[in-house]
This record gives C-alpha cells, sequence and structure tokens, in this order.
C-alpha cells in the first residue's frame, strides 16, 4: 500500500463545492492501493457543513486537522478601517491606489497582503509544522495538495522539496488569472505571480480541471513536459445516487408533475456570478407570459444564514418574492434529492475576463441526475463544451444577454406546458466524468511518479 500525503483545506465536515473532488479521491484511491492521511483545516472560515460527508472518508483514515489562524477577519477590519478613511479623503479603495499616502497607503497594504495568494495565509504555519512532523514520522512516496486556496500549495512545494517526496499539485481554479482575486498593488501583484511560478515548475505534476488552464499553464511555462499536466474535470460519485432512485446514473425518476415548473439551483452564487440577470429576465418572463409564469417557480438552495438573508433582499427587491425562494444550506444527499425532483437544473457562471476558465462541479451532478439544465455562462467557454459533448438537454446563454436569456425561460416554458420537457440521458456520454474512472488516471500518475524515483530513496 502506497502512502498519500494530500493537503485540503476543506475537507468534511466542511461541504463547500471543492470539498467533493478530494473526498472523493481520498475514497476511490484507497482502492487503487493509495492510502492517505490527510491534513485539513479545523477551523475552515467557510460557514457550510455537512456531517454525513464523514461517513464517506474510507475507515483507517488520518485526518489532521490544522488551525487556521483566522486572517480574514482581520484582514477585514483593516480593510474597512482603510475604506472608512480613504471615503473621508475622497478616494476609493477599487482604483486610485495611488492616491492613497502614508499611513491609508499602509493599511491599504496590509489589508491586501493578508489575502495574497488568498484569504488562508493563517493555515499555512500549523499545516507546514504537522507535514514536517507526519513526513518525518514515517516514509511517504508522495504530496497531493489542492487548491483554492493556494496557500496549500506553498506548504506542499516547501514539504516536497525538504523530503524529496514527488508532488501533485491539483489546481480547481487558475491562480494568477482567477477572476475573484484583485491584486491592486504592482510588488503584490509580481510577488503572487512568482509563487505561482515556483509552484508550476517545482511541482512533479500539474492537474487541471479544465482543458483551458492546462492549456494556459503549457504556454506560460514552455519548459514543462506536456504528459506532466494533465486534466481531470470534476465530476459525479455515482455511490451518492445509491438509493435515490431505482435505475444506474444518468437515467433519474421524471421530474415532478405537480402542476408546478421548477428551476433550481443548488449551491452558493459568489464572485463575479450574479443571480440578477436572472430576476431581470424572469421579471421580463413575467410581463410577456404572465398566465404561464404563475405556475413557475425558482428555487435557490445553499449558502450561510447571511448569504440567504442577502438573497432574499435582491429577491424582494425584484418584487420576485412570490415565484423565487431562496434557502438555506442542505445536506448534500438533499440537494440530490432535490435535484433529481427539480423540472430544470440551473447553473449561475460568469462572463468577461478569466470565464474561459470557469467549471463548476455542479454541473456534473446536474448532468448525472438528467434533467434539463440552464446555465448562465458564455456559450463559448468550459461549461457550453461539457454540455454539448454529454449531449445533454441544455440551454445556455451569456449573463449579460437578457433578450436571450428571456428567450431561452420562453422556451423553457413551451417545452414544459406542452409535456416535452422531460429527458432520459444515457450514461454512455457522462462515464468520463464518474469520480471512480478520475481517481483512476490519478492513480496512474502517482504511480508513474513514484516509479521515477531511486529504487533507495
Amino acid at each position: 500500500m502506497n502512502r498519500l500525503l494530500v493537503l485540503a483545506y476543506p475537507f468534511p465536515p466542511c461541504s463547500v463545492s471543492g470539498t467533493h473532488r478530494t473526498l472523493a479521491f481520498v475514497k476511490y484511491l484507497a482502492r487503487e492501493r493509495w492510502h492517505s492521511t490527510v491534513v485539513c483545516a479545523r477551523n475552515p472560515v467557510d460557514p457550510e457543513r455537512d456531517w454525513s460527508l464523514l461517513s464517506q472518508v474510507p475507515e483507517g483514515t488520518e485526518v489532521v486537522r490544522t488551525i487556521d489562524l483566522s486572517l480574514p477577519a482581520l484582514r477585514e477590519r483593516l480593510r474597512k478601517r482603510a475604506s472608512a478613511e480613504s471615503r473621508d479623503a475622497g478616494v476609493s479603495t477599487g482604483v486610485g491606489i495611488e492616491s492613497l499616502t502614508g499611513l491609508r497607503y499602509l493599511k491599504r497594504y496590509v489589508a491586501v497582503r493578508l489575502r495574497v495568494p488568498d484569504h488562508y495565509l493563517g493555515w499555512y504555519p500549523h499545516t507546514l509544522l504537522a507535514g514536517w512532523r507526519i513526513l518525518r514520522s514515517r516514509r511517504f512516496d508522495a504530496v497531493y495538495s489542492t487548491a483554492p486556496p493556494f496557500t496549500g500549495h506553498m506548504v506542499a512545494r516547501r514539504l516536497a522539496r525538504a523530503f524529496g517526496v514527488p508532488w501533485v499539485a491539483d489546481f480547481r481554479d487558475p491562480w494568477v488569472s482567477n477572476p475573484f482575486g484583485d491584486i491592486p498593488f504592482d510588488r503584490l501583484r509580481a510577488w503572487n505571480a512568482r509563487a505561482e511560478a515556483e509552484t508550476a515548475r517545482a511541482a512533479d505534476a500539474i492537474v487541471c480541471v479544465v482543458e483551458t488552464m492546462r492549456e494556459d499553464f503549457l504556454h506560460r511555462y514552455p519548459e514543462r513536459h506536456a504528459e506532466d499536466i494533465v486534466t481531470i474535470p470534476n465530476g459525479f460519485d455515482p455511490e451518492a445516487f445509491e438509493d435515490l432512485w431505482a435505475g444506474s446514473h444518468g437515467i433519474g425518476p421524471p421530474a415532478e408533475r405537480n402542476g408546478t415548473l421548477t428551476i433550481l439551483h443548488t449551491g452558493h452564487v459568489y464572485g463575479p456570478r450574479r443571480i440578477e440577470p436572472l430576476l431581470a429576465a424572469l421579471t421580463e418572463w413575467r410581463r410577456i407570459d404572465p398566465e404561464l409564469t404563475e405556475s413557475v417557480r425558482v428555487r435557490l438552495v445553499g449558502g450561510s444564514s447571511e448569504y440567504v438573508e442577502s438573497l432574499r433582499a435582491t429577491i424582494q427587491r425584484y418584487q420576485l418574492h412570490a415565484c423565487v425562494a431562496a434557502e438555506p444550506e442542505v445536506s448534500h444527499r438533499e440537494a440530490l434529492r432535490r435535484q433529481s425532483r427539480a423540472s430544470v437544473l440551473m447553473l449561475v457562471g460568469f462572463s468577461g475576463p478569466h470565464a474561459q476558465y470557469q467549471m463548476s462541479g455542479k454541473i456534473f451532478e446536474y448532468l448525472a441526475i438528467g434533467r434539463p439544465i440552464l446555465a448562465l455562462a458564455p456559450p463559448s467557454c468550459p461549461v457550453g463544451d461539457v454540455l454539448r459533448g454529454a449531449g445533454a438537454h441544455h440551454w445556455i446563454v451569456s449573463p449579460n444577454d437578457e433578450p436571450g436569456l428571456v428567450s431561452a425561460l420562453r422556451a423553457i416554458g413551451g417545452e414544459w406546458q406542452s409535456g416535452r420537457l422531460s429527458w432520459l440521458q444515457s450514461s454512455a456520454r457522462i462515464d468520463a466524468y464518474d469520480r471512480r474512472a478520475q481517481t483512476r488516471r490519478l492513480a496512474e500518475i502517482l504511480d508513474r511518479l513514484i516509479a521515477r524515483q531511486p529504487a533507495n530513496r
């Protein structure tokens, strides 16, 4: 049995989206003769928890939980103080950094520095110490780190170099090209770029969730061999669907026919993603088709209580509270159950800079559920490639194309009204997204890396 040290900030019971990829890899690597020791955050800042996910962690897996010093709280205090002082001086904190001077500049600089490369630098010291102790205590065959947060890659690079252990760096999102990052200081942008470059050049293998990210790495780091940068997309765990319905994955039950057209989104809408384009289009659809839209219900399920309250306030501003509801986080199992009973599943993406790298993990569970999909994303982005490649019954419209979104909603309503919305999909087109097959590919990468190592290491 080979030993793998896994560095992953989110891990069950933390239930943010990145958790599921790592959990599936740990779960199925055990069946590929790779035993994992996981180092994760003891007190992750993300509030979502799903305690039922712990049952999927393989028996005997050592999970070491390390303290995050919660730098986001300190950074937020500094940001608010800098923002208040900048407003007093007539300066925007988002632009015009060159206008800040003296103490105001320093406070703003420190606030930004605390989120470069991300908000999780407070996890670095205890995780580095824990990893050091674990690698000194017994032999490990490889290190695997997944990001974001990119702090985990920084820890893994130091550990792999110090102990001479092969290292796989998994990128669920891009680093320098991350659309959620805004670094207004040239010096910090340069530091962030160097940190990414050190990772890209030091990792023995790089795994990306989308091919566009892989191509970007190969373009910017031409010294890397193509076989050492691979794409393993996000996917779905077929075992999570067991007993959800009778039948195999990809052949879900018929949507509930209760006289209601239900459009469901599960998860958190964050970063450059916005729910407002949907609400604006829904408002226009209700004006055009008032009788049909009386039967339409949009459900937005997921996120913290604070996030849900904010979402409800937005819904209220559009005066759509009668047909749009926001609900707090539910368990992963319950989310799948609700997906299987919805008429249409919705994905909220974004357009603009770096949209070519976007890929949501939930799209693969949507495909496995077998419901039609409405995607708010540029048709040319990887989301569109996956939907078309899977042969999914879908509508994909750029979020900034309100007329196109209204047309998509009207098409959905027309199909629902005529009884043509039900869709059953063959599983053959989505087998590539089965977590078991993806894990076998990761195991092959790990096996190849240790085969390169000297026999007496």
